[in-house]
């Protein structure tokens, strides 16, 4: 008797653990099959992502490329920039030493013309 309990009992957590062991393994299929369809969805919006980022790669390095062949030009432009500004300071330069005293010996003039003729013409008046 004793062994019939002996085999009732393993027999019994054999059932107990081939039923476990189906849930455990019907679990496992349902998270593979998930798992499955994740990577089956990854894949399927992996190559549009990809597709556009190398579109946008390609348009970088047109852009660096593009920078790269007008830098120079740029930096041209502003040494000219540069050149016409030194240019513009050296004009305005001359200009005040060609003009400014002229103007100011001409301003002395009507200044000492018009301060005589206002004399001359008070001395005028008063004779009178």
């Amino acid at each position: 008797m004793l062994i019939e309990i002996a085999v009732s009992v393993i027999a019994l957590c054999c059932i107990i653990l081939t039923t476990g062991v189906i849930s455990v393994a019907i679990k496992a299929r349902a998270t593979l099959n998930e798992a499955h369809k994740l990577i089956e969805q990854v894949r399927f919006q992996t190559a549009p992502l990809v597709h556009d980022a190398t579109q946008i790669a390609g348009d970088i390095r047109s852009i660096v490329k593009t920078l790269e062949r007008e830098m120079p030009k740029v930096g041209d432009s502003l040494d000219a920039l540069k050149g016409t500004a030194m240019d513009i300071r050296e004009f305005e330069t001359m200009l005040r030493e060609r003009v400014e005293r002229p103007l100011l010996d001409l301003t002395s003039i009507i200044a000492g013309l018009s301060k005589g003729l206002v004399i001359f013409w008070r001395t005028l008046v008063h004779r009178r």
